[in-house]
């Protein structure tokens, strides 16, 4: 994987700070974003298929509303 030398710099700078290598907070935030897209994406599986609707037509702008949750 690359990075630019400012993205590097932050990891860097921000892995030191929580104390883990480089590599470590790496891995750990890409399996933090995957795992929250995985229950957002059941989430919205879920909500689409009580509907009887794709997740596609659950998040057609305007489909989706404070008053249909």
């Amino acid at each position: 994987m690359t990075f630019t030398s400012a993205e590097r710099a932050a990891i860097d700078a921000h892995a030191a700070v929580l104390g883990v290598s480089a590599e470590e907070y790496i891995r750990r935030a890409a399996a933090d974003r995957a795992v929250a897209w995985q229950r957002e994406h059941d989430t919205f599986s879920e909500l689409a298929q009580q509907r009887g609707c794709t997740v596609e037509q659950l998040l057609h702008r305007g489909f989706l509303t404070d008053e249909a949750l």
